[in-house]
Parts: structure tokens; C-alpha cells; sequence
């Protein structure tokens, strides 16, 4: 069974970023056998990420950048869980307060840090919409409310929960060429 974690911030007085997070959920869950944790980043304990196979980890845009409260909990631990992470996997998802705000930048800065921390952090080539791809990971401009907004959140977390499935379980069938992408080409058939 795969083990998914869900640790998000979400600091700004919209808590923008906390309503991406029930999206991702689903999108883990739609995959069969995976056991998803949420956890904010206030709640979030060092023995969760060693429990976890794959992480999915959002934040707000802050002038282009991870918040703080999110790379201070990383740089807190680091000690703590540097060699531990290796081979497991990290996506990330974030909320700007516009599209151009620096939504991907964020989701950049977010994997760039999980690749230290030795996660295997993916693309996503998928579109969600015409002209919206999630390259480097959801970026929502305030919270998700458009399908296709709704839809990036999700396609994240299933994403992610497939690489997990694929990689840690050993199930063949969840790889996106077969699983994602062979739904999405018997729908455009």
C-alpha cells in the first residue's frame, strides 16, 4: 500500500492554498491502495515524512517564493531527515494571487528543495485546460473554483499517487502511459 502525504501552508488570511488541498486529496485517492495523511504545516511531525513514499507539498506564492513558515520547517529538520528521503517522491501546488504572479517560480523553488532533501520530483505534461499545463506542479490563482482549477489539484495528487503505485508498490498498470494517459485517450477517441 502506498503512503501519501499532503503537508501544505496556507498562512494568508484567505487561506487560499488550504482549499487546494481536499483537490489533491481526491486525486490520491482515485488511485486504489494509497493511504493519504494531510497535514499542515503547523501539524506536521518529522515521523510523518518518514512514514511517506510520496509528498505532495503546497504553499502560498509569496513574492515569487516558498513562504516562510514552509522552508523554516525544512531547514529545522534538515539534519534530522537528510539520507532519509532519498527515492521517495515529491510533487508540489501552490496559490498566487494572479496568474504571472509567481505560481510556477514557487512550485520550482518547492521541488528544487525536495530535490535536496533527495525526493524524485516529476513533470506533469498534462493540460487541464486550453493553455494550462501543470509543468512544475498546480499553480491557482486565489483559490480553486474554475473545473480546470479543480482539475490541476487533482491531476497532482493522482500523479502522484501513480509514480508511488508504480515505483514503491511495483504495480505496473498504475504507470501514467497506461493508467492516466490511456483514459485520456479513450475519452478523446
Amino acid at each position: 500500500m502506498g503512503k501519501i502525504l499532503i503537508m501544505y501552508d496556507s498562512q494568508s488570511d484567505r487561506k487560499f492554498t488550504s482549499t487546494m488541498v481536499p483537490y489533491v486529496e481526491q486525486g490520491a485517492c482515485s488511485v486504489p491502495g494509497m493511504e493519504v495523511r494531510v497535514r499542515s504545516v503547523k501539524d506536521c511531525h518529522t515521523e510523518d515524512v518518514y512514514w511517506a513514499d510520496g509528498i505532495a507539498v503546497g504553499c502560498p506564492t509569496h513574492f515569487a517564493n516558498i513562504s516562510w513558515e514552509m522552508k523554516k520547517w525544512w531547514d529545522d529538520r534538515c539534519l534530522d531527515i537528510w539520507f532519509k528521503t532519498d527515492g521517495k517522491f515529491a510533487c508540489s501546488f501552490t496559490s498566487a494571487g494572479s496568474y504571472g504572479g509567481g505560481g510556477e517560480l514557487t512550485c520550482q523553488a518547492l521541488n528544487v528543495m525536495m530535490m535536496n532533501f533527495g525526493y524524485f520530483v516529476f513533470g506533469i505534461t498534462d493540460y487541464v485546460y486550453k493553455k494550462q499545463s501543470l509543468h512544475y506542479g498546480a499553480v491557482v490563482a486565489g483559490e480553486p473554483r474554475e473545473q480546470h482549477e479543480t482539475e490541476a489539484c487533482r491531476r497532482v495528487g493522482l500523479r502522484l499517487a501513480e509514480w508511488v503505485g508504480y515505483y514503491m508498490d511495483g504495480n505496473k498498470d498504475l504507470h501514467p502511459l497506461k493508467a492516466t494517459y490511456k483514459r485520456f485517450w479513450e475519452l478523446a477517441d
